[in-house]
């Protein structure tokens, strides 16, 4: 009887694998794979306690001690191995070398990953079931937050799903730049019973893309952003040189609806806008437009103003109600900083910016303004109006008040001494907070340029972002002022023909034949 209890250790053993294979296979505790786990404990025990003296017998011997102190270190290591690789999984951590960064993720896209509070489902069909940019953007995206889920599917080796999720395009195309073979596809993202599509004809899906889509799967409703017309404003619809086109497709990448309206005919704003936006209007709007817009703003909406210097409207009587004075001027700046830009004097370079909010994720980042006007504010502004400057001038510029000279140059008497204001947020509390709501305010920005947001000018160094953060700002959608990602610079090396041939002989003849003849050179002088 004893002999056959000495082997239960063995069974339970046996027992506990078992559970554990049936686990692996089924990913599933049941009743049956709990009940193997628990007899097989329980068996493990029994037989211990019938090999006790024999278990101790052998623990005194010296060979046995040795055995068991390697026994222990080998657990030990492979504990320790194990807890490195688990927390590394749960917190990866990955290190960017690249000059461009090239493998980080921009500070919108964190700030958007940081905000998932459900998992994010993500399934990327391309063409054989991989494409290695995808995924190493897509690996990206997972380990910086625990909640991205990500597959690759083949449409054509699994056509149901493909038909499921209504894909249809994916393919291939060659780059025209360096005629490489490259993959388009459709990655589909699902959050919170809701699902979008990115789709790419001739192109690939980059960060921006999947950036915006999550945007748009966590906005909870369709905001509205209404570009006034009617003085000679901007047209969102222009895609040519002086139009807003890039403007307006920011602006709908991140979810918003754009739309133009003429105060004059609606003869009120919509009640879906969220907010207005004057470009630049040559004339100034009439006095009823004013009301419109003054209505709206107590209303608790939020309006942009950008105010070119004269010829253009002023909109002093309208601003002057909201503690903010345009001057009659046009900012020169005898910095050189112009001159980054292939320009003079008249677009004025920002480098720094005040701590608002618009403007608190703009360290590092260059905006410039074209022919812009400045403006000041009152000492003491008005009960519940909050006014705080975004940025200004530097102190090498000065506001030129002769309009009509050519050879403009600092009069001490006339012209403004920089820094100067040349944008201006203005908040204004129009309902107290009451139980269980937040106090509703106006918002206003007011700033002397309008050029710095329109072709070609949005793409150019900060003006993109700071013209999006303005309109979040306004929109009240704080979470999504940030630093938008950027196109991914290709600094693929193109070489001609003969260049080619000079790296395939230094290469492959001369490199390793300088080798061979330095160790023939020091074997002979070793015989020597």
């Amino acid at each position: 009887m004893t002999k056959y209890l000495q082997k239960l250790d063995t069974v339970g053993f046996l027992l506990l694998v078992a559970a554990a294979i049936m686990f692996t296979v089924r990913n599933v505790w049941d009743v049956w794979t709990y009940a193997m786990a628990v007899a097989g404990a329980v068996l493990i025990v029994a037989g211990l306690v019938a090999n006790y003296r024999q278990i101790m017998a052998t623990l005194g011997k010296r060979s046995t001690k040795y055995i068991t102190n390697y026994a222990v270190s080998v657990v030990l290591v492979i504990a320790l191995v194990a807890g490195l690789n688990f927390v590394g999984q749960r917190h990866s951590k990955r290190f960017d070398l690249t000059g461009i960064g090239r493998f980080t993720l921009a500070p919108q896209t964190t700030q958007i990953l940081g905000k998932l509070d459900q998992d994010l489902d993500i399934k990327a069909f391309f063409p054989g079931g991989t494409y290695g940019p995808v995924n190493e953007l897509l690996t990206e995206f997972k380990g910086d937050s625990r909640h991205v889920r990500y597959e690759f599917v083949d449409p054509d080796k699994n056509p149901e799903i493909a038909k499921q999720h209504g894909v249809t395009v994916y393919g291939t195309f060659s780059n025209p730049f360096t005629g490489s073979s490259m993959k388009s596809g459709t990655v589909v993202l699902s959050y919170g019973g809701r699902q979008e599509k990115v789709e790419k004809r001739s192109e690939e899906v980059k960060e921006e893309d999947l950036t915006n889509a999550i945007i748009k799967l966590q906005r909870t409703e369709t905001k509205t952003i209404y570009f006034v017309q009617g003085h000679g404003e901007w047209d969102i619809a222009d895609t040519e040189r002086g139009g807003y086109a890039e403007a307006k497709s920011g602006l709908e990448k991140e979810g918003f609806k754009v739309s133009s309206i003429n105060l004059a005919s609606q003869a009120s704003v919509p009640a879906d806008a969220k907010v207005l936006v004057l470009a630049g209007p040559k004339t100034e709007p009439f006095p009823k437009e004013f009301e419109f817009i003054n209505d709206f703003l107590n209303k608790g909406g939020g309006v942009l103003a950008m105010v070119d210097p004269s010829p253009s409207a002023s909109l002093a009587p309208f601003l002057k109600d909201w503690q903010v004075t345009p001057e009659n001027d046009i900012v020169l700046d005898v910095s050189g900083a112009g001159r980054l830009l292939g320009a003079g004097p008249s677009i004025p370079l920002v480098l720094q910016y005040e701590s608002q909010v618009i403007t608190s994720r703009m360290k590092g980042q260059m905006t410039f303004f074209p022919y812009a006007r400045s403006f000041s504010t009152a000492g003491e502004t008005a009960s519940g109006f909050t006014v705080e400057p975004l940025f200004k001038s530097n102190e090498n510029s000065w506001g030129e008040t002769d309009l009509k000279n050519q050879n403009a140059s600092f009069d001490e008497k006339s012209d403004l001494k920089g820094p100067l204001t040349l944008a201006v947020a203005v908040s204004k509390e129009v309902q107290p907070a009451s139980e269980g709501k937040p106090a509703l305010k106006a918002r206003l920005v007011v700033v002397g340029d309008s050029d710095f947001a329109g072709i070609p000018y949005f793409q150019s160094q900060g003006n993109g972002n700071l013209f999006m953060n303005m309109v979040s700002w306004l929109a009240q959608d704080e979470d999504l002022i940030s630093i938008r990602p950027k196109d991914p610079v290709d600094r693929k090396i193109v070489l001609s023909e003969s260049q080619s041939r000079m790296l395939q002989l230094f290469s492959l003849v001369f490199l390793p034949g300088a080798v061979l003849v330095l160790g023939i050179a020091v074997w002979t002088r070793r015989r020597r």
